[in-house]
């Protein structure tokens, strides 16, 4: 009966204990509509929004939209600048596959210190998918002077680093994309990562589907240094051009088994949750 009552009090703990710190910001505004269309962003961001699994991971998700991404007085801007060094590991999806000035001013006008830069470096997440990472803005329905290979190279301090088209782009899901992303099928990426690019230097990569082993899409950046918020991340995922994906669009529901599954095990979106779970039970195991 004593047993019985501690599992009692203990899951009732639980559930009053286990408060997710993290907030995640999704960018939903224009899409460079070669890669991916309107419509398919919208969709996409109320699948990843809706999700179950995303939505019990997080204190808060925002969606920024058109209007809200332009330079350091926007919406976007503020929500980042605030969620760097606070703490706790944060998440920006851009769904539309492009990158506004809120986040990294066009073109290239700040190579080192820009907001993502700054966001990533204290340890946070960004998730790109559809168009090549950090390449360029649509802010206002109007592409931007382009970034280019610049833009990714600089925000993942790699100088050269490209994403450009090369082998036959053919992607097979590998044993972990089978395992964390189980609606990722295989297909053909256009702007793949050049996984050689990032030997000897201040990342990992985690491969969720590969050409070979230096061509991968989906795949995961890890840094190897520490934040005040955690370890800094960068995904990019299905980098194709796919106005409108026939059948199920991955860059919805796969992005969310990403955050549901990859994430949730190898962030720290719920470490104070954790330490003071580990803590309690520690009490009531003491006190049987």
């Amino acid at each position: 009966m004593k047993r019985y009552f501690g599992i009692m009090i203990f899951a009732l703990i639980v559930s009053a204990s286990i408060v997710y710190a993290s907030d995640f910001a999704i960018y939903s505004g224009p899409s460079n509509p070669d890669w991916i269309s309107a419509g398919a962003v919208k969709k996409n961001t109320e699948t990843v929004m809706n999700h179950a699994g995303v939505k019990g991971l997080f204190n808060s998700i925002e969606n920024f939209g058109d209007g809200d991404e332009k330079g350091d007085g926007s919406p976007l801007a503020k929500w980042c600048i605030d969620h760097t060094g606070n703490g706790q590991q944060d998440v920006i999806l851009l769904a539309c596959g492009t990158a506004p000035s809120a986040l990294y001013p066009f073109p290239n006008a700040k190579p080192d210190g820009s907001n993502v830069e700054n966001f990533i470096e204290a340890g946070n997440v960004v998730i790109n998918v559809a168009d090549w990472i950090f390449y360029m803005s649509y802010e206002g329905g109007v592409r931007s002077a382009d970034n280019g290979p610049g833009g990714a190279a600089n925000v993942f301090d790699i100088p050269g680093l490209t994403f450009n088209e090369r082998g036959t782009g053919n992607q097979v899901p590998t044993e972990l994309g089978e395992k964390y992303i189980p609606s990722l099928k295989a297909f053909r990426s256009i702007r793949p990562w050049h996984v050689e690019q990032f030997a000897n230097t201040n990342w990992d990569v985690v491969v969720f589907a590969q050409e070979n082993a230096d061509n991968a899409d989906p795949a995961v950046a890890i840094s190897k240094e520490k934040g005040k918020d955690g370890f800094g991340m960068i995904a990019a995922m299905w980098q194709m051009a796919t106005p409108n994906w026939a059948g199920t669009d991955p860059r919805g529901i796969g992005v969310a088994e990403f955050i549901e599954n990859w994430l949730a095990e190898n962030a720290s979106l719920d470490v104070h949750a954790k330490n003071k779970l580990s803590t309690t039970w520690g009490h009531i195991k003491q006190g049987r």
